[in-house]
């Protein structure tokens, strides 16, 4: 039913428990196992004498900041009895950057964590795996 499973990961406890689904069902299926980690990037800002300036972060910083959420969730699907066959740390609009990345891999399930780490304004414009639900070509598995 299935064949390739993309499970993505912030660190938070929601997220190790949606590992720990996504491998079970990797398993039951002998599915192909897709780790991503897509961060709500932060914009810093710089003040220049009255005004300011929005920088974003350079992809080395997001891949550094990436690698020890992507490492704790390599250990978590191990501990759930299943490797992940790929990994990605990805960068841009987190669900657009998700959606792409499963289209581009023929991903046949989304799993995802039902709150994340996110911050007041993921509350305000809605959470990740909302919008993954709403706008997803496939299933989408939410887990609390």
């Amino acid at each position: 039913m299935f064949t390739n499973i993309l499970v993505a990961v912030d660190g938070s406890e929601h997220s190790r428990r949606a590992v720990r689904y996504a491998s079970d069902v990797a398993e039951k299926y002998k599915a192909s196992l897709h780790i991503v980690h897509a961060p709500q990037i932060e914009i810093e800002t710089l003040s220049l004498g009255s005004g300011s300036l929005g920088v974003l972060p350079t992809h080395e910083r997001i891949e550094a900041l990436g690698r020890p959420v992507m490492e704790k969730a390599l250990a978590w699907a191990k501990d759930a009895g299943h490797e992940a066959e790929a990994t990605s740390i990805l960068t841009g609009d987190t669900t657009e950057s998700i959606l792409g990345y499963a289209e581009q891999n023929g991903v046949d399930l989304i799993v995802s964590g039902s709150r994340g780490l996110g911050n007041l304004r993921g509350l305000l414009q809605g959470s990740i795996s909302q919008k993954l639900t709403a706008h997803s070509s496939c299933p989408v598995l939410t887990v609390r």
